[in-house]
């Protein structure tokens, strides 16, 4: 019995080798995934919080100077690696849309298309139903680049903004998650939701 459980402790040692040593078991070990890889920038531009009507703050200037492209927008909001506001909030727009169009094509920074989802709706947040009819531009704004200067407790995150944030992945450190650009965009979407 002692020579089976010599043989049997032996076999295990030389498979655990085995597969140790085994060079794409090794690679893979290695490999490092790479999650910021939608083109995000770390380029942050300079924001003025200004008096708000309805909130106490508001950005009222445009981050790049000119409006964004609402229906452009609405794929940075819809993109689960960006803007993912369907994740936590309702949009009784998008979901209409999406029982004749299931998926829109979005293209993100760095080039690549995806197909992503518009019928699968969170309730985590408020829905976005009306909130350009309770929020001035600048407060929408405000909203989307950083949402904690008016609700601290918020979980949702600051998309244009790149310092303070804890637990982030090594290769998305100093990155936002939306440019100026694609802000400006996601506010021209939300205007629209009177």
């Amino acid at each position: 019995m002692k020579i089976f459980g010599r043989v049997l402790v032996l076999a295990m040692a030389v498979i655990f080798v085995s597969v140790g040593t085994n060079t794409s078991f090794a690679q893979a070990k290695k490999k490092k995934l790479k999650r910021c890889k939608d083109g995000e920038v770390s380029k942050v531009v300079d924001v003025k919080y200004e008096k708000g009507e309805n909130l106490p703050f508001s950005i009222k200037a445009s981050l790049t100077g000119k409006d964004g492209d609402a229906k452009t927008g609405l794929g940075w909001m819809v993109h689960r690696r960006l803007g993912n506001c369907l994740a936590c909030h309702e949009i009784s727009k998008v979901d209409k849309m999406s029982a004749k169009t299931p998926r829109l094509k979005v293209v993100a920074l760095n080039g690549k298309a995806s197909n992503q989802p518009l019928g699968v709706h969170g309730k985590i947040g408020p829905t976005l139903d009306g909130l350009a009819a309770r929020y001035t531009v600048g407060e929408i704004r405000m909203l989307v680049v950083n949402p904690k200067k008016v609700f601290p407790e918020t979980i949702m995150p600051a998309f244009h903004r790149n310092k303070g944030f804890t637990r982030v992945f090594p290769d998305c450190k100093d990155k936002t998650i939306l440019s100026a650009e694609q802000v400006e965009d996601v506010v021209a979407f939300l205007k629209t939701l009177k």
